[in-house]
């Protein structure tokens, strides 16, 4: 009986023994081939590491400070680790399925470069034969940065302080594109994002979620790098300085992805209030004559793909300064209380019958006293850029005329503008419409090069030949013709037009 038991027991040693000795090498032959997975069948890629550990019944993994490169990207990692491979779909499908994958504080560095690749060199690479799926990517603590090349300043740097990628698959067909895998979902989490727009502007953000098609961004900054006066002594010719700051910003329905090679982004409806947006000009620099396209064309070769199907701007300020004669100070034109509905901002689909078309209405204060409303409608397909626009301004004060006109234009108004309308119809060419202008005891004053004493000569002339007969009336003006300067923006061409039609009505 006595015997009996030792054998007994004898047999449940040996068979631990014999069950540890496979556990043990089956965790060898794992490690070896997940090892001999990273070297030899990713393709592009080029691994360092400094250990990988495996767990046979668990089938999860860790591998320690995993250095990849693929392509223009290196990817380290403080730790990265695979938890429950699924061997059925291995052993049976020869598809390599993992529930969750976690990478600990891992940096991602694109380094983009002009240098062409060697073909001879890519050819010699095995070309990637496996089917892998990931139900569960993780990212925790995570940077990403993008830069032209190594030596300068980064252009794009995105703290990811949480990121999860939901049934993430890679083929030998999805490496291929620009995003080399294929995905469900993805939530973002980064209290940092940091972009080089161009030598003289940086783009901030202090956080940025995504989650379940919901984007929401706070305290997104464009941050001029130079005070005016350095900015004007680093520009060759005339060039806009921009300043704005946006609290809150939502976007609902957010997709992106890759047409083709171009970027895609969507979103059902983007919404932000309270932004104040600033831009400065000195028209005493050289003019840049470079073709200023309008903007239905600047829709239509964009190289990313949009479709927005409702921008709103509530609450929101701009303001406009322009320095035009020396010595004095900018001129400002300030638009305040903005409540701006941009419809149909898309060039996805263009060949489509019902394709929409772009149209913005707003509302706002002008020049912090008058109610100024503006409508406007284009057809991005339109090779012509045929356009609309028509707006109406209630009541200027020649105050607020005069913080413009003085230091731009070296004059100044008494009298006010009780109301105008304007509506025009245009294309890249030309602009014909009608306005209508009501004002009373409107006068004129020339000043003199100091921008304090009168010219008397002019100022007697230019009130000689005002209408001021026509006080109270309202000054209908039709068929108002304007040619556009394609070096200039279209707002100078919307300028001219109702500028045209003013100068009918005055005289």
């Amino acid at each position: 009986m006595m015997e009996k038991k030792y054998k007994i027991l004898l047999y449940t040693f040996i068979g631990l023994a014999v069950l540890l000795g496979l556990v043990f090498f089956a965790n060898k032959m794992l490690k070896q081939k997940i090892k001999a997975g990273i070297e030899q069948e990713l393709i592009n890629s080029n691994v360092e590491y400094k250990d990988i550990s495996v767990d046979f019944i668990s089938g999860s993994s860790v591998v320690s400070s995993p250095k990849l490169k693929l392509g223009s990207a290196t990817i380290s990692s403080e730790e990265l680790s695979v938890i429950d491979l699924d061997y059925k779909e291995y052993f049976s499908n020869n598809k390599i399925v993992f529930d969750r994958i976690v990478f600990k504080k891992p940096e991602i560095l694109i380094t983009q470069s002009d240098t062409l690749k060697n073909p001879k060199k890519e050819n010699s690479k095995k070309e990637f034969k496996e089917d892998i799926k990931i139900r569960h990517l993780v990212i925790q603590d995570g940077h990403l940065k993008i830069s032209e090349n190594d030596t300068i300043k980064k252009q794009l740097y995105v703290s990811l302080k949480n990121m999860d990628i939901y049934d993430l698959h890679i083929t030998e067909a999805s490496l291929k594109n620009k995003i080399p895998f294929n995905f469900r979902e993805v939530s973002i989490n980064s209290d940092s994002l940091f972009y080089s727009i161009d030598p003289e502007h940086d783009l901030q953000v202090r956080e940025l979620q995504l989650e379940k098609g919901s984007l929401i961004i706070s305290d997104l900054r464009i941050i001029p790098k130079y005070s005016k006066i350095e900015f004007d002594k680093r520009q060759k010719i005339e060039k806009d300085r921009f300043k704005l700051n946006i609290p809150h910003m939502k976007m609902k329905n957010f997709a992106w992805g890759f047409n083709g090679d171009k970027l895609q982004l969507e979103s059902v409806k983007t919404s932000f209030e309270k932004a104040e947006f600033h831009i400065y000009r000195n028209k005493l620099l050289p003019d840049d004559n470079s073709i200023k396209p309008l903007y239905s064309k600047k829709l239509r070769e964009l190289e990313t793909k949009l479709k927005f199907d409702t921008i709103h701007i509530s609450n929101s300020s701009l303001i406009y300064e322009e320095i035009s004669v020396a010595g004095t100070p900018p001129g400002k034109v300030m638009f305040s209380e903005m409540d701006v509905t941009i419809a149909n901002l898309t060039n996805l689909n263009m060949e489509a019958e019902n394709f929409p078309a772009t149209t913005i209405n707003a509302n706002s204060k002008f020049m912090g006293e008058s109610n100024f409303n503006f409508n406007m409608e284009f057809d991005i397909r339109d090779l012509e850029d045929k356009f609309n626009f028509s707006g109406n301004l209630a009541g200027i004060s020649a105050d607020a005329m005069n913080s413009f006109l003085r230091p731009v234009a070296n004059m100044e108004v008494e009298g006010k503008i009780s109301s105008m309308f304007f509506n025009f119809y245009g294309n890249d060419d030309s602009a014909l419409g009608d306005t209508r202008l009501q004002y009373h005891d409107f006068k004129v004053e020339v000043l003199r090069k100091d921008g304090v004493r009168k010219n008397k000569i002019l100022s007697g002339l230019a009130n000689l030949i005002l209408k001021n007969n026509t006080a109270n009336k309202k000054m209908n003006q039709k068929n108002i013709s304007a040619t556009r300067d394609k070096t200039k923006s279209f707002w100078n061409f919307l300028w001219l037009c109702i500028r045209n039609g003013a100068l009918k009505s005055f005289l």
